[in-house]
């Protein structure tokens, strides 16, 4: 007996330093993981934080922002599909009507000669620097021409809104103009059509206005909170693919969507139909901006595969991939004869006419930042050919900068 209590006593102590041991062990294995979750957390909050804070830095976007992409920048409500008023989502800042530009009055002052810029996402602006797209310097050209020129005037402005969107084709175009644009008073609008968009599955119409709505949808308060530096990370991870890696991606997704229609389906050379389409919406896109008292400027279309002998297979299929419908060849011959037809409805309706695709054709250096989005340089040239059209316009028509706020 007093053996085996010995044994007991001695072996007990053991047992108990073992779990001791454990229960440490164990411890201190949840204190890493928390410590390694705490971690993880400052980590992906001061990401967000810097990224937020570099918004505001960098393009004075609200901390709180709710527009958590650039879909966000677009509404639907009675007035049609458009830009979302005071919408700031990065470098894409919007005004109280929704369009890119100075805020400005509603009624149009006497002295102001009052531009809108109407489109798709080329005049919008996408790559380029805040404040270069074509629309803020044909601003920026217009108001250094007159000032410096035209000295009739006490008082004069330029004031060039940007009423473009990214998606916006030529009957949604045509609504806004009527619905939205026509009560600012429009002196010019500058039309300039996407015509691949004629290329798609369906035919374009003008998106249905939701009656319902008076001033757009609010944003949810939650979207404050969604995580930008998510957006961040997507873009960064994308441009370190291989370019041939981007183009195998691109291929499959176009082939994917082949493979969900009959082999007659995709438009091997310009479909007539479209084509009529397309000159039939830029003709009543003409009257309606004549209905609303303001001069059209017509813009042919330009992208970066026009005089150029490098096609570019790579960034041909970047373009293929929107309108899988039509081979790229396709896409570059529809973007040819649209542009015959823009310069026949601009001849026909004498309008202004911007030959913007002979401008830069063969000038792809630097010029385009894809297939038909304008970089910096893009933009100005853009600026300058328009700036230069609406100067011809006004000394054909022998008008000074205080007859074309005064006649239209």
């Amino acid at each position: 007996m007093s053996t085996s209590l010995k044994v007991s006593e001695i072996s007990s102590p053991p047992v108990t330093s073992a779990l001791r041991v454990e229960v440490a062990s164990s411890a201190n294995r949840f204190s890493r993981i928390a410590e390694a979750v705490a971690l993880s957390m400052l980590f992906a909050f001061s990401l967000e934080a810097a990224c937020r804070i570099e918004d505001w830095i960098q393009f004075r976007t609200p901390i709180l922002a709710p527009e958590r992409s650039q879909e966000d920048l677009l509404i639907r409500d009675a007035l049609g599909v458009h830009g979302r008023p005071g919408g700031h989502f990065q470098k894409w800042s919007l005004n109280k009507f929704g369009m890119r530009g100075p805020e400005v009055a509603f009624i149009k002052p006497n002295e102001v000669i009052r531009v809108v810029t109407a489109g798709a996402s080329e005049t919008f602006g996408l790559y380029e620097s805040p404040g270069h797209e074509y629309p803020r310097q044909l601003q920026d050209s217009l108001n250094a021409w007159f000032a410096g020129h035209d000295r009739r005037c006490v008082q004069r402005d330029v004031e060039v809104l940007n009423a473009a969107m990214p998606g916006m084709t030529l009957p949604t175009v045509d609504q806004d103009i009527r619905l939205r644009v026509g009560p600012l008073q429009p002196d010019f609008v500058v039309l300039y059509p996407t015509p691949a968009a004629y290329l798609d599955d369906v035919v374009p119409i003008a998106a249905r206005p939701d009656r319902t709505v008076r001033s757009g949808p609010r944003l949810p308060v939650s979207n404050a909170f969604f995580p930008r530096v998510a957006d961040r990370i997507r873009v960064q991870l994308k441009s370190l693919l291989p370019t041939a890696l981007q183009d195998r991606i691109r291929r499959r997704e176009i082939n994917a969507v082949l493979l969900q229609h009959s082999a007659n389906w995709r438009f091997e050379s310009v479909p007539e139909d479209r084509l009529l389409k397309f000159d039939a919406d830029l003709r009543h896109a003409v009257g309606t901006v004549r209905s609303v008292g303001a001069v059209p400027v017509l813009m042919t279309h330009a992208n970066r595969f026009v005089g150029s002998s490098d096609r570019d297979e790579g960034t041909l299929r970047a373009w293929e991939k929107f309108y899988p419908r039509a081979r790229g060849a396709t896409i570059v011959a529809f973007d040819s004869v649209a542009r015959l037809a823009t310069m026949t409805v601009a001849r026909d309706s004498q309008t202004v006419l911007v030959d913007l695709g002979k401008e830069l054709a063969g000038s792809h250096q630097g010029t385009f930042a894809d297939y038909s989005h304008f970089t910096d340089l893009g933009a100005a040239l853009a600026s300058r050919t328009i700036t230069k059209a609406i100067l011809d316009w006004s000394a054909q028509h022998q008008k000074t900068s205080c007859e074309l706020v005064s006649s239209q």
